[in-house]
């Protein structure tokens, strides 16, 4: 009868499933920090967290810089000056019953013409730092209109055909068209390459310039060198291309 009522009592719980867990967990805790402790004994950490802080510092602080320039209607950053002699030619030809020629009209102006290239600091800008160098993907040139035109420079020659008589009208219409006809050659990309080192170097002033001004005081973060890059070359949209593009400008350590 005391078999019947007696209670089945439950079996103790071992504590060898709980000492386990927390043996591993302490394990890993010393394990990771002994690797911590390699890195940053090594410097390998420092460096690591250097170089991230320095990438996001200089990328913000340059677009927080730039913004703030733009806001104060000093949005242009001039580039570079070209100064070429430009031929402009108007030719008027004329037939009868489109049979009988009656001449061609010529007339000609040239003049030394002045072409002003900048950028605009409220386009996009991209800086990548890494290992002491700063890759910028600066705005794209742009050329200032309308060209500067020497008037000192100026010569004008206009050649009426046999049958025609409209050679001082014909200038007159040359001269009214000349503007328009030196934007359209200062956007060309011909003049855009012959500016195109001169810009670089624009920009790489710029850059360093602030740099200087902005990071003098964390000497250990300095920017050995700067690369610029346009975004209309192959370089801006490949990363791996543009680690390869040789050095803009170096900087100085105390420059």
């Amino acid at each position: 009868m005391s078999e019947l009522n007696a209670v089945p009592t439950a079996p103790r719980r071992r504590p060898g499933c709980f000492t386990f867990l927390f043996l591993t967990f302490l394990a890993l805790l010393i394990i990771g920090g002994i690797v911590a402790w390699k890195l940053v004994d090594t410097g390998f950490g420092f460096k690591w967290l250097a170089e991230h802080f320095q990438q996001q510092t200089i990328s913000e602080a340059f677009q927080e810089n730039v913004r703030r320039i733009s806001s104060t209607n000093g949005d242009v950053l001039e580039l570079a000056t070209l100064d070429m002699e430009e031929a402009i030619t108007r030719f008027d030809t004329r037939t009868l019953f489109d049979t009988f020629y009656l001449g061609t009209t010529e007339s000609e102006i040239r003049a030394m013409v002045v072409y002003r290239y900048h950028l605009k600091l409220s386009d996009g800008w991209q800086l990548h730092v890494e290992n002491g160098r700063c890759v910028v993907i600066a705005p794209a040139i742009r050329p200032s209109l309308p060209p500067a035109i020497r008037t000192d420079t100026v010569e004008k020659k206009s050649e009426a055909g046999w049958m025609r008589f409209n050679a001082a009208q014909n200038l007159v219409d040359l001269e009214k068209g000349m503007t328009g006809i030196l934007e359209r050659r200062a956007a060309a990309p011909s003049k855009i390459r012959h500016v195109r080192e001169a810009s670089r170097q624009s920009v790489a002033q710029f850059v360093r310039q602030w740099i200087l001004k902005e990071q003098k005081d964390r000497p250990e973060s300095e920017i050995q060198d700067i690369v610029v890059i346009f975004p209309d070359e192959a370089a801006a949209k490949d990363p791996a291309l543009a680690r390869k593009q040789p050095a803009t400008l170096r900087v100085e350590p105390h420059d």
